[in-house]
């Protein structure tokens, strides 16, 4: 059978395999009532069942579990009340899409549904409690839920850090070449050529001008500037060394591939995601609050309606 039917008859089986709770010899114990809403009862057997189906740490959900159970019972009577329960035609007509979207006819339904030991009324049963409980929750709750732009700004406004993209930094480097083939002497006389622009540079020299006047290679032409590079992309001997600078200060000579920098911080930046970007991923979660929020604070009014006995 396929898995819309198999998945649920599954679940059915297992509610509706258990039996009254046992001694450990064997014997039934008597059962009674743990819940009573308004002229309705819950029974121990009936939240033993659900704990079966539900597969439920009895010590520590219990209760949870029941409370559950009596905001179900509370959602079907107030279908009944307001005329939204779902009717034996709407039933047969969900159980024939079932089966004509699994590619069976009724003998092969209720032989799938008897190999998982269910009848089709006790499918039925529980399937249109599932139907039900669905139909209330789209009028009471979805219906009167809706997210516009103006809180999806505030929300991302307010939270703009839980948008933040990795630190960027913006460096100015002067740069002496070494050759592949540089002996010790001819780097030494490299590295000193740098440590007298650096001199230079923090005497207050214009660095953009000793970029042109002494820098090598393609970013010379750019004033020496590497642009805006997050911390992880940039050269680790450089991204070493601006941990300790502030914008505008000057460190080197550094050593790494290629040869000696002379750098400046420019700037230091943590860039956000648009809104644009992360729009849709507010609005979802914004939805799915006011969803949960509505649905609480309907079982509330309802539960306040109420006769409710929790004899757990």
């Amino acid at each position: 059978m396929k898995n819309y039917v198999l998945s649920f008859a599954a679940s059915l089986a297992m509610l509706l395999s258990s039996s009254l709770p046992m001694t450990a010899s064997g014997s039934v114990v008597v059962d009674r009532v743990v819940a009573v809403v308004n002229n309705e009862i819950i029974t121990l057997s009936d939240l033993q069942r659900e704990e079966t189906l539900k597969k439920v740490d009895v010590q520590k959900d219990e209760r949870l579990l029941l409370e559950d159970m009596i905001d179900r019972k509370l959602q079907m009577a107030a279908a009944k009340s307001a005329g939204m329960d779902v009717t034996d035609k709407e039933l047969t007509e969900a159980v024939t899409d079932i089966m004509k979207r699994n590619s069976l006819d009724s003998k092969q339904f209720e032989s799938a549904l008897a190999k998982e030991g269910l009848t089709l009324e006790q499918y039925k049963t529980e399937l249109r409690e599932q139907m039900t409980l669905s139909r209330m929750f789209n009028k009471y709750v979805r219906s009167g839920v809706a997210v516009d732009e103006a809180e999806v700004r505030a929300y991302y406004e307010r939270n703009i850090k839980s948008y933040s993209l990795p630190e960027e930094i913006r460096v100015r480097q002067i740069f002496f070449r070494v050759p592949e083939n540089a002996t010790p002497a001819e780097t030494a006389l490299i590295k000193e050529k740098a440590t007298v622009a650096l001199a230079r540079a923090k005497k207050g020299e214009s660095f953009v001008a000793l970029v042109k006047e002494l820098s090598e290679g393609e970013t010379a032409a750019l004033g020496g500037d590497l642009g805006f590079l997050q911390r992880d992309q940039a050269i680790p001997e450089i991204e070493e060394a601006t941990r300790t600078l502030k914008p505008g200060e000057i460190a080197g000579p550094i050593r790494c591939a290629g040869g000696f920098h002379i750098i400046r911080l420019e700037e230091i930046r943590t860039p956000v995601k648009p809104l644009d970007q992360v729009k849709e991923e507010i609005t979802k979660m914004l939805y799915e609050q006011k969803v949960e929020n509505t649905y609480r604070t309907w079982l509330q009014s309802l539960r306040s309606n109420s006769n409710i006995e929790n004899r757990l």
